[in-house]
């Protein structure tokens, strides 16, 4: 018999519970209003945790792309360049009166 008093007083506490938000929201002039702010406060807290990911994966991918360029571009392009010379040539057209001759 004892389970039985446990559900009566489980069932009396939601049912007063219950009861009570209603007399809230029915006191309230937009009670509406209160349930879409209790139903959106998830929603923007989650969405601001996703703009925070976002930005923190940004904020790598920017210093990645720093040290890529530091560490491997910069040398290679360096060598690179190193590597390069300049040659210089001098030419003269000949005229076909000379090719013929």
């Amino acid at each position: 018999m004892k389970g039985l008093d446990i559900r009566k007083i489980i069932l009396s506490a939601v049912r007063q519970g219950l009861g009570a938000v209603g007399r809230f929201l029915s006191s309230v002039p937009a009670g509406w209003l209160v349930v879409m702010g209790i139903l959106g406060l998830p929603i923007a807290i989650v969405s601001v945790a996703v703009a925070f990911v976002f930005l923190v994966l940004v904020i790598l991918l920017a210093v990645l792309m720093l040290l890529f360029y530091v560490l491997v571009w910069r040398p290679v392009s360096a060598r690179r360049r190193r590597n390069e010379r300049i040659i210089e040539a001098e030419y003269t057209v000949k005229s076909d009166d000379e090719r013929h001759t």
